[in-house]
């Protein structure tokens, strides 16, 4: 690993434990073993750097749910779904990841709340795109009732906030609840 792979994998760390504000440059170097004039030889700065971490969340977010949708290609849509679902909760409950994403989230430095929207909505875009068309397509094939793709859309994706969320809560009962909360959403909508 180089120099500037090691600085981004430390200031993901810290930006996750300290958010964008708490980043102390002088102390990120430290973790890298190098002086803090010697970073400028690798970053242009934090923002930089941040977008940087920013960025490479939005790749790996991207890989992964196109990784569960090629690995169910060929599958029933809602067995798509279902890969989906499973994915998601896995790679965000990566205490560095979920850590991260609650601090960009919930938290962003006000000045860089535009990039962050914009670079993880793009991702948002295509998977939201390929959600919808397994519904469409569940419903076309009978395994779902008949009913606005919109509702069901909708629905769904306040059952995976939910269970994304409780991935910021203590871990008590916290698969129990995501299953509980999955189970009566399919229940809600029809899905057999």
């Amino acid at each position: 690993m180089n120099t500037k792979q090691r600085i981004e994998l430390a200031a993901r760390r810290r930006f996750a434990l300290e958010g964008y504000e708490g980043l102390s440059l002088a102390a990120l170097a430290e973790d890298v073993g190098i002086k803090k004039a010697s970073l400028y030889a690798h970053i242009e700065g934090k923002e930089q750097l941040f977008k940087q971490v920013v960025e490479d969340m939005a790749d790996r977010y991207d890989r992964v749910w196109r990784e569960a949708r090629d690995a169910t290609e060929g599958a029933a849509p809602l067995e798509r779904i279902e890969a989906i679902v499973e994915t998601l909760i896995c790679f965000f409950e990566e205490e560095e990841t979920w850590m991260l994403t609650k601090r960009m989230l919930l938290v962003p430095p006000p000045e860089l709340r535009s990039f962050i929207e914009t670079t993880l909505g793009s991702v948002e875009t295509d998977l939201q795109a390929f959600e919808k068309e397994q519904f469409r397509l569940a419903m076309e094939q009978g395994a779902l009732p008949e009913q606005s793709l919109e509702d069901v859309y909708d629905a769904y994706y306040c059952f995976l906030d939910g269970a994304l969320i409780s991935l910021f809560t203590l871990k008590t009962n916290r698969v129990k609840r995501q299953q509980a909360a999955f189970t009566i959403y399919k229940k809600g909508v029809g899905w057999t």
